[in-house]
């Protein structure tokens, strides 16, 4: 297994593992913060379907290949972003999920699939979510740095919630 597959897994099994015994005031709290997360990602998602970037993201990954996908953003994803992602998922898709980044036999992203993320539009995170460094103007990213403040705000919740505090 590679140090990629290798660090994607570890920061996984953190997150499964940081699931099991939250009590119940804790996971509220948290729920609270990962939808405060799902909501910025849908607007910055929408901001960039207005400016016609998903579209043209889409289009391009015939010759691009999906470059971001595959190398840029997965390599920076840690254990909040997997616990995020797995907070709402089931034992069958948790184990199927860590099952794909294990068997990946390739040095990319081992969560994309042919048709997409191995996890849903909702699950995807923020990193993969609001980042179109092709097509991205100058107001786009101002935006998105005013939402990667609430973003960041969001995340050092989470971490005081259950990384730090249980």
């Amino acid at each position: 297994m590679n140090r990629f597959q290798t660090d994607m897994h570890n920061n996984l099994r953190l997150a499964v593992d940081s699931l099991q015994g939250i009590s119940e005031k804790s996971k509220m709290d948290l729920e609270t913060w990962i939808k405060e997360i799902i909501s910025l990602k849908y607007q910055m998602e929408t901001l960039a379907d207005q400016k016609g970037y998903s579209i043209n993201c889409k289009r391009s990954i015939p010759i691009c290949k999906g470059e971001c996908c595959k190398w840029h953003y997965p390599r920076n994803l840690t254990h909040v972003d997997f616990f995020i992602a797995i907070f709402n998922m089931g034992e069958e898709q948790k184990a199927l999920l860590s099952k794909k980044i294990l068997g990946a036999k390739y040095d990319h992203c081992p969560m994309l699939l042919k048709t997409g993320c191995f996890l849903s539009f909702e699950q995807r995170p923020v990193l993969c979510t609001n980042a179109y460094p092709c097509f991205s103007d100058h107001s786009y990213w101002i935006e998105k740095e005013k939402k990667n403040i609430l973003f960041k705000k969001a995340f050092d919740c989470i971490l005081k919630i259950k990384f730090i505090s249980d």
